[in-house]
């Protein structure tokens, strides 16, 4: 089997050369719009409201939505009624599920007789992959096309969600989802926590020695020092990951992700990262329920000021804003042997078309709607998030905790330190590395056993690609 997995380092910052060049917002002009009913034209794509008017008088979107945050799922909503209010004609059943409940429901789900007409999904083998090897999602290059979202989103953006024909080569050929949102995982911070310690300059915590100091002296005064919630799996492995990236460069860490030959998760580094993550259970710098309190508790944990830090994914920020207002900052994680920092991340779930759908023009149109519109700009700033098209960076965010997140990306690409998820290795990784994550956490394994155990599972891909 060819693999080819080409979201490498050289494409992210390609994709952020383009992000900060300021390319006009979706919608905006008139030449785009001619733009975009010629190629509609020319692809045989029904667009505009008339893609859903062409099905009949009253017609029912089913959408499935499976992102962590109640930001989030409230801008969604309310994106929603925006489209309805639009279209009369159009219903939008949204259906709402944890991101852990969604991964273990969604390949019955779309393989049913009637599966939701829009599905969010996860990029990778182990969701979209699967989906697609199946037939169950709909090619999306024709709306790819009848939109322009080659000139709106960022290449890398498009590329994490293209797929070859026959499935087996992950980045490059036919498009088969679209995020909403830039995303990625750093630190979360109290001010007044900070300050009650003795540190009122958040900036000196950039420092990894200042950093780790901050966590013994929370602990000292019988403050939690880092709020975790792995009861779901997956946020465990999100910390491990930037402890990864203390002590293996991006590229390291791609050549492991993207299946090159002769890559192997058995380094000192790595095993150093785990060692780091079991101490910091054993040592009390996380909450001692990490393994049995849910990412949602552990969220609202932070956002009620229970713990000094909380290291997650940027997709928190709505909710921590509406909780702690200004009394909450956000920061990169902590530079390690490089001096430069380092992020897992990328961009939000991809929404899919089923290929059963009997809406097909007018599920484009919604998907466009949701991703591409000033709309659906407006809806990300108001969850906290900027959308994932080219000109979000260089806006002015009044939410000075979104601005935050938005300069510190920007650092982050500028130093080349941003990596992909993980657990994109292999079809089976989510879920074999989160249940070795907290058999880590757990003090059941060793760290040198976990970081074999990964490869083990990686080796056995190699051997039985898809």
């Amino acid at each position: 089997m060819v693999f080819r997995r080409i979201i490498t380092a050289a494409v992210t910052m390609i994709g952020f050369v383009a992000l900060v060049a300021g390319v006009s917002n979706a919608g905006a002009s008139t030449t785009r719009s001619t733009a975009s009913q010629a190629s509609a034209a020319s692809s045989g794509v029904t667009t505009g409201s008339a893609a859903c008017t062409k099905y009949g008088k009253n017609i029912t979107l089913n959408v499935g939505f499976s992102e962590a945050g109640s930001a989030i799922l409230d801008g969604f909503n309310s994106l929603v009624g925006k489209f309805e209010a639009a279209n009369p004609n159009v219903k939008v059943n949204v259906i709402a599920k944890s991101f852990t409940s969604s991964l273990e429901t969604i390949k019955l789900v779309m393989s049913s007789d009637s599966p939701p007409d829009v599905m969010q999904g996860n990029e990778g083998w182990s969701i979209d992959g699967a989906l697609w090897q199946a037939h169950l999602l709909l090619n999306l290059n024709p709306y790819e096309k009848a939109y322009g979202w080659a000139s709106e989103f960022p290449k890398s953006a498009l590329t994490v969600n293209e797929l070859s024909a026959n499935g087996k080569i992950l980045g490059e050929g036919d498009l088969t989802g679209l995020p909403q949102a830039i995303q990625y995982v750093g630190v979360f911070y109290n001010k007044e926590l900070l300050k009650r310690i003795g540190i009122t300059n958040p900036a000196t915590l950039e420092n990894k020695a200042n950093f780790l100091a901050a966590l013994s002296k929370a602990k000292a005064a019988s403050l939690t020092p880092v709020e975790l919630g792995d009861e779901d799996g997956w946020p465990a492995l999100h910390n491990i990951s930037l402890f990864n990236g203390w002590y293996q460069s991006p590229q390291n860490i791609y050549n492991w992700v993207f299946n090159k030959k002769g890559a192997t998760y058995v380094t000192a580094g790595r095993i150093q990262a785990a060692t780091d993550m079991q101490n910091w259970m054993k040592d009390g710098y996380f909450n001692s329920n990490a393994l049995s309190t849910t990412f949602a508790d552990a969220e609202a944990n932070f956002a009620q000021g229970n713990a000094v830090f909380f290291i997650t994914g940027t997709w928190a920020l709505g909710d921590e804003y509406a909780g702690l207002h200004n009394n909450v900052g956000f920061m990169l994680f902590p530079a390690g042997n490089s001096g430069k920092n380092e992020a897992v991340g990328g961009y939000s779930l991809p929404y899919t078309i089923s290929s059963k759908t009997k809406y097909p023009d007018c599920a484009g149109y919604f998907l466009n709607y949701i991703t591409a519109t000033k709309q659906a700009v407006a809806a990300q700033i108001a969850s906290g998030r900027p959308a994932a098209l080219l000109s979000s960076l260089d806006q002015h965010y009044s939410n000075p905790l979104l601005q935050d997140m938005v300069t510190q990306y920007k650092k982050l690409n500028a130093e080349g330190g941003e990596f992909n998820w993980e657990d994109w290795a292999t079809p089976t990784m989510l879920t074999y590395s989160e249940a070795q994550a907290q058999l880590l956490i757990g003090g059941k394994i060793t760290p040198k056993q976990y970081c074999v155990n990964l490869q083990n599972n990686w080796l056995q891909y190699m051997k039985n690609p898809l």
